[in-house]
Protein backbone atom coordinates (compact mmCIF):
# COMPACT_ATOMS: atom_id res chain seq x y z
CA UNK A 1 0.00 0.00 0.00
CA UNK A 2 1.35 3.30 -0.99
CA UNK A 3 1.86 6.28 2.11
CA UNK A 4 -1.26 8.97 1.78
CA UNK A 5 -1.79 12.23 2.75
CA UNK A 6 -4.88 12.86 5.41
CA UNK A 7 -5.59 15.90 6.67
CA UNK A 8 -6.37 16.06 10.96
CA UNK A 9 -8.58 16.64 11.97
CA UNK A 10 -11.80 15.27 10.67
CA UNK A 11 -15.02 17.64 11.04
CA UNK A 12 -16.91 15.05 12.53
CA UNK A 13 -20.22 16.90 12.31
CA UNK A 14 -19.93 17.38 8.31
CA UNK A 15 -19.60 13.65 8.38
CA UNK A 16 -22.46 12.67 10.93
CA UNK A 17 -24.28 15.21 8.59
CA UNK A 18 -23.77 13.46 5.33
CA UNK A 19 -24.06 9.85 6.85
CA UNK A 20 -27.60 11.05 8.34
CA UNK A 21 -28.77 12.92 5.11
CA UNK A 22 -27.76 9.87 2.72
CA UNK A 23 -28.67 6.67 4.99
CA UNK A 24 -25.58 5.18 5.39
CA UNK A 25 -24.18 3.22 8.01
CA UNK A 26 -20.82 2.73 8.50
CA UNK A 27 -21.11 0.60 11.52
CA UNK A 28 -23.44 -2.44 10.78
CA UNK A 29 -22.07 -4.39 13.79
CA UNK A 30 -21.63 -4.12 17.43
CA UNK A 31 -17.82 -4.46 16.80
CA UNK A 32 -17.59 -1.36 14.30
CA UNK A 33 -19.99 0.30 16.47
CA UNK A 34 -17.43 0.16 19.31
CA UNK A 35 -14.60 1.07 17.66
CA UNK A 36 -16.16 3.82 15.75
CA UNK A 37 -16.95 5.28 19.07
CA UNK A 38 -13.68 4.99 20.33
CA UNK A 39 -11.68 6.09 16.68
CA UNK A 40 -14.04 9.44 17.43
CA UNK A 41 -13.55 9.66 21.29
CA UNK A 42 -9.55 9.17 20.60
CA UNK A 43 -9.66 11.98 18.00
CA UNK A 44 -12.37 14.21 19.05
CA UNK A 45 -12.82 13.72 23.26
CA UNK A 46 -16.00 14.74 24.39
CA UNK A 47 -16.61 17.27 21.38
CA UNK A 48 -17.04 14.02 19.20
CA UNK A 49 -20.25 12.81 21.40
CA UNK A 50 -23.14 13.93 19.57
CA UNK A 51 -21.49 13.00 16.19
CA UNK A 52 -21.39 9.73 17.10
CA UNK A 53 -24.99 9.48 17.93
CA UNK A 54 -25.80 10.84 14.87
CA UNK A 55 -23.43 8.53 12.81
CA UNK A 56 -25.05 5.59 15.12
CA UNK A 57 -28.58 6.92 14.67
CA UNK A 58 -28.68 4.94 10.83
CA UNK A 59 -28.54 1.55 12.52
CA UNK A 60 -32.38 -0.20 12.51
CA UNK A 61 -32.05 -0.65 16.04
CA UNK A 62 -30.33 2.50 17.44
CA UNK A 63 -30.81 3.43 21.05
CA UNK A 64 -29.63 6.58 22.61
CA UNK A 65 -29.21 4.97 26.19
CA UNK A 66 -26.99 2.21 24.95
CA UNK A 67 -24.99 4.79 22.69
CA UNK A 68 -24.57 6.58 25.44
CA UNK A 69 -23.40 3.96 27.55
CA UNK A 70 -20.83 2.93 24.14
CA UNK A 71 -19.04 6.14 24.06
CA UNK A 72 -18.51 6.74 27.41
CA UNK A 73 -16.59 3.26 27.91
CA UNK A 74 -14.66 4.65 24.32
CA UNK A 75 -13.80 8.17 26.52
CA UNK A 76 -12.85 5.76 29.27
CA UNK A 77 -10.30 3.73 26.69
CA UNK A 78 -8.44 6.72 24.90
CA UNK A 79 -5.50 5.59 26.63
CA UNK A 80 -5.52 2.56 24.06
CA UNK A 81 -6.39 5.25 21.08
CA UNK A 82 -7.75 3.94 17.84
CA UNK A 83 -5.98 5.03 14.60
CA UNK A 84 -8.22 6.98 12.64
CA UNK A 85 -7.30 4.91 9.46
CA UNK A 86 -10.09 2.91 11.02
CA UNK A 87 -12.76 4.99 9.76
CA UNK A 88 -11.19 6.00 6.79
CA UNK A 89 -11.72 2.31 5.50
CA UNK A 90 -14.87 2.04 6.86
CA UNK A 91 -16.20 5.22 5.27
CA UNK A 92 -14.44 4.56 2.03
CA UNK A 93 -16.22 1.28 1.54
CA UNK A 94 -19.31 3.37 0.84
CA UNK A 95 -17.41 5.57 -1.34
CA UNK A 96 -16.85 8.49 0.96
CA UNK A 97 -13.17 9.94 0.55
CA UNK A 98 -12.53 11.45 4.28
CA UNK A 99 -9.73 12.97 2.69
CA UNK A 100 -11.27 15.76 0.70
CA UNK A 101 -12.25 19.22 1.66
CA UNK A 102 -15.39 18.63 2.10
CA UNK A 103 -14.48 16.17 5.34
CA UNK A 104 -11.84 18.14 7.31
CA UNK A 105 -11.06 21.03 9.45
CA UNK A 106 -8.20 23.18 9.21
CA UNK A 107 -4.61 20.80 10.05
CA UNK A 108 -1.27 19.54 9.17
CA UNK A 109 -0.84 16.59 7.09
CA UNK A 110 -0.62 13.49 8.45
CA UNK A 111 0.95 10.21 6.35
CA UNK A 112 -1.55 7.25 6.87
CA UNK A 113 -0.57 4.00 5.20
CA UNK A 114 -3.82 3.21 3.46
CA UNK A 115 -5.17 3.96 -0.08
CA UNK A 116 -8.71 4.12 -0.33
CA UNK A 117 -10.52 2.26 -2.88
CA UNK A 118 -11.75 4.85 -6.07
CA UNK A 119 -15.25 5.46 -5.51
CA UNK A 120 -17.39 3.62 -7.47
CA UNK A 121 -20.72 4.83 -9.03
CA UNK A 122 -23.92 3.42 -8.00
CA UNK A 123 -25.66 2.32 -11.27
CA UNK A 124 -27.91 -0.45 -9.23
CA UNK A 125 -31.49 1.34 -9.92
CA UNK A 126 -34.70 -0.02 -9.00
CA UNK A 127 -34.95 -0.02 -13.57
CA UNK A 128 -31.86 -2.14 -13.82
CA UNK A 129 -32.18 -4.51 -11.25
CA UNK A 130 -33.66 -7.57 -11.89
CA UNK A 131 -37.05 -8.67 -9.66
CA UNK A 132 -36.20 -11.41 -7.33
CA UNK A 133 -37.92 -14.99 -8.84
CA UNK A 134 -41.30 -15.65 -7.78
CA UNK A 135 -40.19 -18.97 -6.77
CA UNK A 136 -37.42 -17.85 -3.99
CA UNK A 137 -40.47 -16.53 -2.08
CA UNK A 138 -43.09 -18.66 -2.68
CA UNK A 139 -40.89 -21.55 -0.92
CA UNK A 140 -40.75 -19.93 2.27
CA UNK A 141 -44.60 -18.98 2.63
CA UNK A 142 -47.10 -20.73 4.17
CA UNK A 143 -49.42 -21.09 1.82
CA UNK A 144 -51.73 -22.89 4.13
CA UNK A 145 -49.36 -24.80 5.89
CA UNK A 146 -49.26 -24.94 9.73
CA UNK A 147 -46.79 -21.84 11.38
CA UNK A 148 -47.35 -23.10 14.50
CA UNK A 149 -44.30 -23.08 16.38
CA UNK A 150 -42.15 -21.75 13.32
CA UNK A 151 -40.95 -18.70 15.06
CA UNK A 152 -42.10 -17.32 18.77
CA UNK A 153 -43.33 -13.53 17.19
CA UNK A 154 -46.29 -15.89 14.91
CA UNK A 155 -46.66 -17.98 18.41
CA UNK A 156 -46.73 -14.94 20.40
CA UNK A 157 -49.34 -13.31 17.85
CA UNK A 158 -51.68 -16.63 17.49
CA UNK A 159 -51.82 -16.26 21.36
CA UNK A 160 -52.85 -12.38 21.56
CA UNK A 161 -55.39 -12.25 18.01
CA UNK A 162 -57.64 -14.18 16.54
CA UNK A 163 -56.04 -17.02 14.07
CA UNK A 164 -57.75 -16.06 10.94
CA UNK A 165 -56.50 -11.96 11.56
CA UNK A 166 -52.94 -13.48 12.08
CA UNK A 167 -52.68 -15.90 9.62
CA UNK A 168 -54.37 -13.04 6.91
CA UNK A 169 -52.11 -10.40 7.95
CA UNK A 170 -48.81 -12.95 7.72
CA UNK A 171 -50.40 -13.56 4.18
CA UNK A 172 -50.99 -10.18 2.70
CA UNK A 173 -47.65 -9.18 4.50
CA UNK A 174 -45.50 -11.79 2.73
CA UNK A 175 -43.64 -12.99 6.13
CA UNK A 176 -41.65 -15.93 5.28
CA UNK A 177 -39.97 -18.98 7.08
CA UNK A 178 -36.94 -20.29 6.08
CA UNK A 179 -37.57 -23.71 8.05
CA UNK A 180 -40.27 -24.54 5.12
CA UNK A 181 -37.26 -24.64 2.72
CA UNK A 182 -34.71 -25.79 4.93
CA UNK A 183 -36.47 -28.18 6.97
CA UNK A 184 -35.60 -27.39 10.27
CA UNK A 185 -37.42 -24.94 12.77
CA UNK A 186 -35.67 -21.48 13.72
CA UNK A 187 -36.47 -18.42 15.34
CA UNK A 188 -35.97 -16.26 12.37
CA UNK A 189 -38.64 -14.78 9.59
CA UNK A 190 -38.34 -12.86 6.51
CA UNK A 191 -39.81 -10.07 6.17
CA UNK A 192 -40.24 -9.78 1.91
CA UNK A 193 -39.97 -6.28 0.39
CA UNK A 194 -42.07 -6.15 -2.76
CA UNK A 195 -42.97 -3.05 -4.39
CA UNK A 196 -46.24 -1.51 -5.70
CA UNK A 197 -45.72 -3.09 -9.36
CA UNK A 198 -44.82 -6.55 -7.82
CA UNK A 199 -41.49 -6.72 -8.17
CA UNK A 200 -39.51 -8.64 -5.34
CA UNK A 201 -36.72 -6.74 -4.24
CA UNK A 202 -35.05 -7.93 -0.94
CA UNK A 203 -35.99 -9.44 2.25
CA UNK A 204 -35.22 -8.96 5.28
CA UNK A 205 -34.08 -11.87 8.14
CA UNK A 206 -35.25 -11.12 11.80
CA UNK A 207 -34.55 -13.19 14.89
CA UNK A 208 -36.48 -13.40 17.57
CA UNK A 209 -36.75 -14.83 21.16
CA UNK A 210 -39.77 -15.70 23.44
CA UNK A 211 -41.65 -13.43 24.38
CA UNK A 212 -41.70 -12.08 20.20
CA UNK A 213 -38.90 -9.81 21.41
CA UNK A 214 -35.85 -9.18 18.88
CA UNK A 215 -32.63 -11.14 19.52
CA UNK A 216 -30.40 -8.34 19.72
CA UNK A 217 -27.15 -10.63 19.66
CA UNK A 218 -28.50 -11.50 16.12
CA UNK A 219 -28.30 -8.38 13.86
CA UNK A 220 -30.95 -8.06 10.99
CA UNK A 221 -29.89 -9.06 7.76
CA UNK A 222 -30.56 -8.42 4.29
CA UNK A 223 -30.53 -11.36 2.35
CA UNK A 224 -29.72 -9.87 -0.94
CA UNK A 225 -26.87 -6.56 0.15
CA UNK A 226 -26.32 -4.13 -2.09
CA UNK A 227 -29.93 -4.48 -3.75
CA UNK A 228 -32.73 -1.69 -3.63
CA UNK A 229 -35.06 -1.52 -0.90
CA UNK A 230 -38.21 -0.04 -1.07
CA UNK A 231 -41.35 0.17 1.99
CA UNK A 232 -42.35 -3.41 3.18
CA UNK A 233 -46.02 -3.53 2.56
CA UNK A 234 -45.42 -1.02 -0.07
CA UNK A 235 -47.16 -4.19 -2.37
CA UNK A 236 -50.62 -3.20 -0.82
CA UNK A 237 -50.28 0.41 -2.33
CA UNK A 238 -52.50 -0.81 -5.28
CA UNK A 239 -54.58 1.20 -7.22
CA UNK A 240 -57.82 -0.11 -5.18
CA UNK A 241 -56.01 0.70 -2.24
CA UNK A 242 -54.89 4.50 -3.39
CA UNK A 243 -57.78 6.09 -1.49
CA UNK A 244 -56.81 4.56 2.17
CA UNK A 245 -54.60 6.12 4.59
CA UNK A 246 -50.76 5.08 4.86
CA UNK A 247 -49.30 4.60 8.37
CA UNK A 248 -45.72 4.49 8.24
CA UNK A 249 -43.81 2.68 11.14
CA UNK A 250 -40.23 1.82 11.83
CA UNK A 251 -40.20 -1.73 12.22
CA UNK A 252 -41.44 -4.48 9.77
CA UNK A 253 -42.98 -5.86 13.04
CA UNK A 254 -44.90 -3.21 14.29
CA UNK A 255 -46.50 -2.51 10.45
CA UNK A 256 -47.56 -6.45 10.58
CA UNK A 257 -49.25 -6.33 13.99
CA UNK A 258 -50.66 -2.96 13.85
CA UNK A 259 -52.18 -4.05 10.52
CA UNK A 260 -54.45 -6.23 12.56
CA UNK A 261 -55.22 -4.26 14.82
CA UNK A 262 -56.08 -1.11 13.09
CA UNK A 263 -57.08 -2.48 9.15
CA UNK A 264 -58.04 1.20 8.38
CA UNK A 265 -54.52 1.98 7.60
CA UNK A 266 -52.29 0.59 5.03
CA UNK A 267 -49.20 -0.28 6.88
CA UNK A 268 -45.85 0.37 5.87
CA UNK A 269 -42.35 0.03 7.63
CA UNK A 270 -39.12 1.90 6.34
CA UNK A 271 -37.03 -0.95 8.54
CA UNK A 272 -34.67 1.93 9.41
CA UNK A 273 -34.62 5.00 11.26
CA UNK A 274 -33.00 7.39 8.75
CA UNK A 275 -35.36 5.76 6.00
CA UNK A 276 -38.26 8.42 6.38
CA UNK A 277 -37.14 10.39 3.29
CA UNK A 278 -38.59 12.13 0.47
CA UNK A 279 -36.17 9.36 -1.51
CA UNK A 280 -37.82 6.22 0.05
CA UNK A 281 -41.45 7.37 0.53
CA UNK A 282 -41.91 8.87 -3.12
CA UNK A 283 -44.24 6.20 -4.24
CA UNK A 284 -46.93 6.84 -1.40
CA UNK A 285 -46.46 10.32 -1.93
CA UNK A 286 -49.98 11.06 -2.95
CA UNK A 287 -51.34 9.45 -0.03
CA UNK A 288 -52.30 11.04 3.34
CA UNK A 289 -49.86 9.87 5.53
CA UNK A 290 -49.27 9.35 9.70
CA UNK A 291 -46.14 8.72 11.11
CA UNK A 292 -45.44 6.91 14.04
CA UNK A 293 -42.03 7.06 15.20
CA UNK A 294 -40.35 5.08 17.45
CA UNK A 295 -39.72 6.83 21.04
CA UNK A 296 -35.99 6.95 22.82
CA UNK A 297 -34.17 9.73 24.60
CA UNK A 298 -34.41 13.25 23.91
CA UNK A 299 -32.28 14.00 21.32
CA UNK A 300 -30.23 16.76 23.27
CA UNK A 301 -30.95 18.67 26.51
CA UNK A 302 -34.00 21.00 27.36
CA UNK A 303 -35.81 19.26 24.26
CA UNK A 304 -38.36 16.79 25.39
CA UNK A 305 -38.93 15.32 22.62
CA UNK A 306 -37.96 11.98 21.40
CA UNK A 307 -34.29 12.17 18.84
CA UNK A 308 -36.32 9.44 16.74
CA UNK A 309 -39.56 11.96 16.84
CA UNK A 310 -37.15 14.83 16.05
CA UNK A 311 -35.80 13.24 13.17
CA UNK A 312 -39.04 12.19 11.39
CA UNK A 313 -40.66 15.66 12.52
CA UNK A 314 -37.63 17.08 10.53
CA UNK A 315 -38.25 15.39 7.53
CA UNK A 316 -41.86 15.82 7.59
CA UNK A 317 -41.67 18.98 7.43
CA UNK A 318 -39.56 19.53 4.68
CA UNK A 319 -41.64 17.51 2.35
CA UNK A 320 -44.79 18.87 3.46
CA UNK A 321 -43.14 22.24 2.22
CA UNK A 322 -42.78 20.54 -1.04
CA UNK A 323 -46.68 19.27 -1.04
CA UNK A 324 -46.83 16.36 0.84
CA UNK A 325 -49.63 15.28 3.15
CA UNK A 326 -47.56 14.00 5.92
CA UNK A 327 -48.79 13.69 9.60
CA UNK A 328 -46.84 13.33 12.76
CA UNK A 329 -48.50 10.73 15.82
CA UNK A 330 -47.32 11.97 19.15
CA UNK A 331 -49.41 9.26 20.67
CA UNK A 332 -46.12 7.55 22.04
CA UNK A 333 -44.43 11.12 22.74
CA UNK A 334 -47.28 11.98 25.06
CA UNK A 335 -47.20 8.30 27.07
CA UNK A 336 -44.32 6.86 27.10
CA UNK A 337 -42.54 5.83 30.65
CA UNK A 338 -38.88 6.43 31.14
CA UNK A 339 -38.41 2.73 31.25
CA UNK A 340 -40.61 2.64 27.50
CA UNK A 341 -37.98 4.84 26.23
CA UNK A 342 -34.80 3.10 27.81
CA UNK A 343 -36.26 0.16 25.57
CA UNK A 344 -36.91 2.51 22.68
CA UNK A 345 -40.37 0.72 22.46
CA UNK A 346 -42.61 0.95 19.03
CA UNK A 347 -46.38 1.56 18.80
CA UNK A 348 -47.24 -1.83 18.10
CA UNK A 349 -45.07 -2.66 21.89
CA UNK A 350 -47.68 -0.59 23.28
CA UNK A 351 -50.47 -3.06 21.86
CA UNK A 352 -49.03 -6.25 22.72
CA UNK A 353 -48.49 -5.11 25.66
CA UNK A 354 -52.07 -4.13 26.48
CA UNK A 355 -52.95 -7.47 24.86
CA UNK A 356 -51.18 -10.00 27.51
CA UNK A 357 -52.35 -7.33 30.52
CA UNK A 358 -55.98 -8.62 28.69
CA UNK A 359 -54.94 -12.08 28.43
CA UNK A 360 -53.80 -12.05 31.80
CA UNK A 361 -56.35 -10.91 33.45
CA UNK A 362 -59.19 -12.80 31.16
CA UNK A 363 -57.18 -15.93 32.35
CA UNK A 364 -57.32 -14.84 36.17
CA UNK A 365 -60.83 -14.16 35.97
CA UNK A 366 -61.52 -18.00 34.75
CA UNK A 367 -59.49 -19.52 37.06
CA UNK A 368 -61.49 -17.89 39.89
CA UNK A 369 -63.05 -20.96 41.95
CA UNK A 370 -66.84 -20.72 42.17
CA UNK A 371 -67.24 -20.10 45.72
CA UNK A 372 -71.42 -21.42 47.02
CA UNK A 373 -72.76 -20.22 50.33
CA UNK A 374 -73.61 -22.86 52.45
CA UNK A 375 -77.00 -23.99 53.36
Amino acid sequence: MSETKYYYPIDFDVLAADLEQRGIDIAPTRITWLNVARCIATHAGEQGREAFHRIAAVWPDYSRHDSELCYNRALRQTGRPMSIQYLVKACSRHGINLMSQRYRGEGEPVAINYQPQPKQENVMTMKTVKPIKQEMMDVTLPAGRDISGRCPLTDLLLNLFPRDLVLKAIDEYHVGFESFDTGRLDRSVLFWQVNEDGDILNAKRICYKAGGHRDKQVPPMLIWSGRPQCLYGLHRYTRENHHMPVAIVESEKSALIMSIVKPEYLWMATGSLNNFNERFLLPVKQAAITAFPDTDYPSQKGVFKSSSYTLWERAAQQMNRDGWNIKMSNALEDTATIPQRMDKIDIADVIIEQAIKQLVERFKKDSKPCITANK
